[in-house]
């Protein structure tokens, strides 16, 4: 009997009994899985599901089993307070919304009610955002607003035009029954309780009003009316305490100022204003002190309305950029309605009526304690010239709330500067150690050079001129101590020095990083109610502290409990294991666990995590096609410095055949290990798609020398490749390079300095750093010069001090010696990486008689974003690597190119207007 078992074990191994590879067409089905959550009383979990083909749909169930329901196009779900009901909006296909897009118009969501219960779905049409009540007995729901398609945003505040009113309906959901109102503007719940403040804004500003209504009750109160707008609805936490704005005009000043109103147990009405030329702003929502003492206002200067004779010429076009400009002019151009909106904080002082400013100008940062009679100020403007150039430094300030005083705490700090929630110190990392600043006393201590450890993170490869602390955790209550980071485990410090460093953790024996989970509940009323998920004030180290865990060379993940000072793993595994959760009313406990080869899934348990129960089932059908494995490599770069590497097998794999061999580069790509990827033709770089079709896909780290981004790529990568090439797996002459915008760039550069490469693949690359250095980061209207200098391209110095080194790890000074056919693409409209750039490579490629093809998208943006050129990139990046790296026949634009007028007659054969004579041409930048 064993001698016939080991025969057809061998037979099995022999000839393996093969399952397909997956074809474009399998694709639509498969389920990526989105954001999860539980209700309060961990009866019910509902989850996202994002399908391939963009038929997405969110399912809910129980957790104690039983079947699953399915809400298609659902997203933003909320459970209610007492978990009888679920509620989410809903839109329609991706192909119906691209037919009223097409149609111009307006793509409306609709929102569905579960009765989880019954299963019972409700729809109403739509309806653009929805909130429960705090106890969840009622639901709010707006339309859009007669003027919903009309952008009225990117205007300062002083040119905003007032907010349309819409239909609000109030259902009682026990009885169905709805209350409705019209001309509402804007709501926001108690979050306990059942009151809804509502603004109303009517055409002239006739009948506004703020009202509150108690649907428990029926009763409807009007708290302020008047020909004003009135916005800015802000309760206090568990409390019947109310703060909103109402508009003040005034003759010859442009645009309103506001008053703030409050009514402290919904009784009296309170208010304050500032008087001209300083305003009250409402791009700053009132916010309320935890005892309900203060609200804190923005005010700004209030312009007046420009005064003179209009000139009878035309203004001209120019635009003045000075050198001395802080933000340069396409900065500010996409700045301008922020910096409108700059505001100086103030408290508001309810019993004394007085309203104290807390800055001294519109550009500092102000910290608010939770509790307490100072608030930090943090003030960069003093070093403007150095923060132009990505070097933040900043002056910190206490300053007394009750009178504004202020004095300096501190100078030339980088920040962050961190804030206690008791608002007595303040802290900040300073040379490798954790100083602490005694806003009572004044004292100035070091409390972390007792510890023995290191506290700054030494795997930050930036150029800055201080690298940063691994972080901090939170504090504990009353501002007894704070936990921070070391590269593995956490340390209690005590800011009053009277104890040495405690170190909670024993993460750094395994080179296991161990980091504070915050489980709090994601709960909350809904979109356009009240607020998000729970907030968690400090750590309390009496009760149970979830820890998460990640094995830095092993990749595994997982999750610790640290009670009463000792640590206990309660999952610790070769998966990805993350996001974890608690229910809101109960100890239920909801994660997600997945790896390379299997969709990750929800999971439910108890506080241990033991006993796990499933509670999604993802792509069950996966089970039926060839599947692909992950393997972790470990090497060395020529410094000495210990990497790795993800390696995806082909899909159904066979022992002693060498396949061809994908390398994807950005940075540190080790960390993917555990991703699952969905197949798809939308994501243009897929390798779950790249090992169905027969290809190993490599994901190797780099880590960087200042002055040498190019150089370090070049050594890491070729380190990691060759590691895997004495594997024997692959065939050395089919291995293929890709990487997208920084990894674009490392892609460039490195088929230009070796020929370990047969081909390459490079989206939206820097390809000069030179030039790049003086050019425009336009998504942001910012310079590149500090991106370049301390950012991502690490070159520390200004070109003008070390040209060589930006000459030396560009790849368009070594067109000449370019190794292997090379694929450009870009998009005509990249903000990120001038497309210039792109264009430089290819001229100097071309000149040089190398093989570089330029794939130009019109229209797009750093990344391919319109459905067609997704599909028309992604199938052009697999022809081109089927082709050098497996042989198959070329494409004819791959070989020949595309001429405008063939490009043209393609089109007309498809029922296209080919644009031809207006083109891309400069691109629009």
């Amino acid at each position: 009997m064993k001698i016939l078992l080991l025969a057809a074990s061998f037979l099995a191994a022999a000839f393996p009994q093969t399952k397909p590879t997956l074809k474009p067409a399998d694709y639509g089905k498969f389920e990526t899985l989105g954001q999860g959550s539980l209700s309060a009383d961990s009866k019910w979990v509902a989850y996202e599901i994002r399908r391939t083909d963009r038929n997405d749909e969110l399912r809910v169930t129980a957790t104690s089993g039983g079947k699953t329901q399915s809400l298609a196009f659902c997203t933003g779900a909320v459970f209610s307070a007492d978990s009888r009901w679920l509620a989410c909006e809903a839109t329609v296909s991706e192909a119906e919304q691209d037919k009223l897009k097409k149609a111009k118009k307006p793509v409306h969501n609709k929102m569905n009610v579960l009765e989880l219960a019954t299963g019972t779905v409700t729809t109403v049409d739509d309806v653009p955002a929805l909130a429960f009540s705090g106890e969840g007995a009622y639901l709010a729901f707006p339309r859009y607003a007669p003027s919903h398609d009309a952008a009225a945003g990117g205007r300062g505040d002083s040119e905003r035009s007032d907010p349309a009113g819409a239909t609000l309906t109030v259902r009682n959901l026990a009885t169905g029954a709805d209350t409705t109102f019209g001309n509402v503007t804007s709501m926001a719940w108690q979050d306990t309780g059942t009151t809804l403040a509502m603004t109303i804004g009517v055409e002239g500003r006739i009948g506004n009003a703020i009202q509150i209504f108690d649907p428990k009750s029926g009763s409807l109160r009007v708290l302020d009316s008047g020909p004003a707008l009135f916005t800015g609805l802000a309760w206090r936490k568990e409390s019947n305490d109310l703060a909103a704005l109402r508009s003040i005009k005034q003759e010859g000043f442009d645009g309103e100022s506001y008053m703030v109103l409050a009514w402290k147990g919904l009784g009296e009405k309170r208010s304050a204003k500032v008087d001209a030329p300083q305003r009250l702003v409402a791009a700053r929502t009132p916010q309320w002190s935890e005892d309900g003492a203060t609200v804190f206002v923005g005010t700004a200067e209030w312009l007046k309305k420009p005064e003179g004779k209009k000139s009878d010429e035309d203004p001209s076009t120019v635009e003045v950029w000075h050198w001395k400009d802080e933000n340069v002019i396409s900065e500010q151009k996409l700045t301008a309605a922020r910096d409108r909106d700059r505001s100086v904080l103030a408290a508001w002082h309810i019993a004394s009526g007085q309203l104290v400013p807390l800055s001294t100008n519109n550009k500092e940062d102000v910290h608010l304690p939770k509790r307490g009679e100072r608030a930090l100020v943090v003030d960069g403007t003093p070093y403007v010239n150095d923060s132009m150039f990505g070097r933040r430094y900043a002056d910190v300030y206490k300053v007394n709330l009750q009178t504004g005083a202020r004095a300096q705490v501190a100078k030339k700090l980088i920040p962050p500067v961190d804030f206690s929630p008791g608002g007595r110190y303040a802290m900040n990392f300073k040379e490798g150690h954790f100083q602490v600043y005694d806003l009572e006393s004044g004292a100035t201590r070091d409390i972390s050079k007792d510890a023995g450890a290191t506290f700054t993170n030494k795997e930050n490869d930036y150029p800055v001129p201080q690298k940063p602390a691994y972080g901090i955790a939170g504090w504990t209550q009353d501002d007894h101590s704070v936990i921070v980071y070391d590269a593995y485990d956490l340390w209690e410090l005590f800011p009053d020095g009277g104890s040495k460093p405690r170190r909670l953790t024993d993460g750094g024996a395994e080179e296991v990083r161990h980091r504070y989970a915050r489980v709090t509940p994601r709960t909350g009323g809904g979109r356009g109610g009240r607020g998000g998920g729970e907030e968690t004030e400090w750590i309390d180290l009496a009760k149970p502290v979830y820890l998460s865990l990640e094995g830095r060379w092993t990749k595994r993940s997982g999750y610790a409990l640290l009670l009463n000072g000792k640590v206990e793993r309660l999952i610790f595994t070769d998966r990805g294991v993350r996001g974890l959760e608690k229910a809101k009313s109960t100890d239920a406990l909801l994660y997600q666990s997945g790896s390379w080869s299997e969709s990750p899934n929800f999971y439910t348990a108890g506080p241990d995590l033991k006993n796990a129960q499933r509670v999604s089932d993802t792509n069950p059908f996966a089970a039926n096609y060839a599947a692909s494995r992950a393997e972790l490599i470990d090497y060395k770069n020529s410094h000495g410095e210990r990497l790795q590497g993800a390696l995806y097998y082909p899909a159904g794999y066979e022992r002693g055949k060498q396949y061809p061999m994908i390398v994807q580069i950005y940075e540190i790509e080790s960390s993917q290990l555990h991703n699952w990827t969905a197949p798809s033709e939308r994501v243009t770089y897929n390798p779950a798609v790249w090992t169905q079709n027969g290809y190993f896909v490599y994901r190797p780290d780099i880590v960087f020398r200042p002055r040498a981004p190019g150089l370090s790529a070049l050594d890491c990568v070729s380190a990691g490749v060759k590691k895997v090439l004495e594997m024997g797996m692959v065939d050395a002459k089919r291995v293929g390079l890709v990487g997208h915008s920084w990894g674009g760039y490392e892609t460039t550069f490195i088929l230009t300095q070796t020929d370990l490469f047969a081909a390459g693949v490079a989206g939206g690359p820097l390809t000069n750093l030179s030039s790049s250095y003086g050019e425009i980061y336009w998504n942001s209207g910012g310079p590149e010069t500090n991106h370049v200098e301390v950012g991502q391209e690490r070159m520390e110095v200004p070109l003008y001090e070390d040209p060589q080194a930006y000459i030396r790890n560009s790849a368009v000074y070594f067109a000449n010696k370019l190794a292997a056919p090379l694929l450009l693409s870009v998009g005509d409209h990249d903000g990120a990486s001038d497309w210039h750039q792109d264009i430089e490579l290819y001229n100097s490629a071309r000149r040089a008689g190398k093989n570089c093809v330029m794939l130009v998208y019109e229209g797009e943006n750093h990344a391919v974003s319109q459905k067609a050129n997704q599909l028309d990139y992604h199938r052009r990046i697999n022809a081109w690597f089927d082709h050098y790296l497996k042989g198959e026949a070329a494409q004819s634009w791959v070989t020949e190119g595309v001429s405008v007028l063939e490009r043209e007659r393609e089109l007309k054969k498809n029922g296209k207007d080919s644009g031809t004579g207006t083109g891309s041409g400069t691109g629009s930048n």
